[in-house]
């Protein structure tokens, strides 16, 4: 590592100055002796171990957890030294050390690549001052691996945030994260520890975690701004860090996403995922799912519209809710925020699976195929329930991660099950207006009590 400033990470949530570790030793033993394998507990059958010493302890964390995602090894021993980023006690300690544990060397040799690797490419301290003095952690892991998972007490597989900062930066930056996000904390590192940082492990969304990473950064750089300022108040509750907080460039306003490159304009060609500094080709899949969801905000209007001059008024309302349920996806997406509650015509997201599998039970209707003979009511619904499910799709291909966007999957899912479920509760005459015939032959829907 030779500490120039290579482009920005894939899992960075800041567009901050990295502070590359640096690995100091890597040895493996083949076969540990009696005496150290008693004092790390390890197991009969895991005698083989592979060591690491690097100038960050977190980052070195962040690595060795990523080690227990490549093999089938255990992180035996890990601990950061006092003082050790300054104060070192000789060439190759650094700030920490880690070891690893399993049962042939092709396992240590499997770990430590990851390690290492890990420790090149993402997992970095950055800079919240120009003189890089100033150094903190704000990193997002979209899935633990065995060790992280044990440390902080969450299942193998859950997206986390790594915070950590100097003392004061780290607890501002805290209740921000808190904040910004409905994550939570799940272990709290209150300095001084022993190397007179703080911090903590914070669970939940891959969404959630990176919206509270970025709002731990914005407060340490705020912090760092205006250390004195005593009579301001800390930034909290998820603001992000602006272009001015993050230095850039004037003439390099706009960033690539995909390749860290900065632009002075913004290219025909590109387009913003999230802010200035996210730019993205128009076929990525985000922008896609984007197209999708205003085809849906369109066809559900056009439902709305049909309804209106069916005289159906409720089913108006209800659709009404659809589409706002559907701007609010869309906020949601863009915004990396989770989507919040909702129900539709009443009804829970479990509530309308039940009731789109029951049809007949509660609404006397069976499983129906829509028909020339129904009107042009159920024909635009069906269209817009079709198209709910090319948007579900377009999220999927977007989220690829069975975790990621949960809330918005569901959401979508749910969203083509009630569209289904109103087309048979307007045919069964629950909406008022024009009955309509069904589309099996002999039925009709219920005769109207009100």
């Amino acid at each position: 590592m030779d500490g120039t400033r290579p482009n920005a990470s894939a899992s960075s949530v800041v567009d901050l100055e990295p502070i590359l570790p640096r690995v100091l030793a890597v040895r493996t033993i083949a076969q540990v002796s009696q005496a150290l394998a008693s004092e790390w507990k390890l197991p009969v059958e895991m005698r083989s171990v592979g060591l690491v010493t690097c100038t960050s302890d977190d980052a070195l964390y962040v690595a060795l957890d990523e080690g227990t995602k490549a093999a089938p090894v255990d992180v035996v021993y890990a601990r950061s030294f006092y003082a050790g980023s300054s104060y070192a006690s000789g060439p190759l300690s650094g700030e920490a050390i880690g070891v690893y544990a399993g049962r042939d060397p092709d396992e240590i040799k499997s770990a430590l690549d990851a390690c290492l690797r890990t420790l090149a490419e993402t997992a970095w301290f950055y800079a919240a001052d120009e003189k890089k003095t100033l150094a903190f952690f704000p990193h997002v892991i979209r899935s633990v691996g065995r060790y992280l998972a044990g440390e902080a007490k969450i299942a193998v597989g859950t997206p986390m945030a790594y915070l950590i900062a100097p003392p004061i930066e780290s607890q501002v930056g805290l209740d921000a994260a808190l904040k910004a996000a409905p994550v939570k904390l799940m272990r709290y590192f209150g300095p001084p520890t022993e190397t007179n940082y703080g911090g903590g492990y914070l669970s939940g969304s891959i969404a959630d975690c990176e919206a509270a990473a970025r709002a731990f950064a914005a407060a340490v750089v705020d912090v760092a701004k205006a250390p004195l300022a005593d009579s301001q108040d800390a930034r909290g509750g998820g603001e992000m860090l602006s272009p001015r907080a993050q230095k850039i460039p004037q003439a390099g306003r706009y960033r690539v996403l995909a390749t860290g490159e900065r632009l002075a304009e913004k290219p025909e060609q590109l387009t913003h995922l999230e802010d200035d500094l996210s730019l993205v080709d128009k076929s990525h899949p985000r922008i896609a799912l984007r197209g999708k969801l205003d085809t849906l905000q369109g066809l559900l209007l056009d439902a709305q519209v049909a309804a209106d001059e069916a005289g159906a008024r409720a089913l108006v309302g209800e659709l009404g809710e659809a589409l706002e349920l559907t701007r609010t996806i869309v906020g949601a997406e863009v915004t990396g925020r989770s989507l919040a509650d909702w129900k539709l015509g009443g009804l829970s997201p479990s509530e309308i699976r039940y009731a789109s599998h029951h049809t007949h039970e509660l609404y006397n209707v069976p499983f129906m195929f829509p028909s020339v003979r129904q009107g042009p009511v159920v024909a635009k619904l069906y269209v817009a329930r079709a198209y709910a499910r090319e948007a579900e799709l377009a999220l999927v291909a977007a989220f690829a991660a069975p975790e990621e966007r949960a809330d918005l999957k569901l959401a979508l899912n749910r969203l083509s099950s009630a569209l289904y479920l109103v087309t048979v509760k307007f045919l069964a005459g629950r909406y008022g207006g024009e009955p309509h015939k069904g589309p099996i032959k002999g039925w009709a829907p219920p005769e109207r009590t009100s």
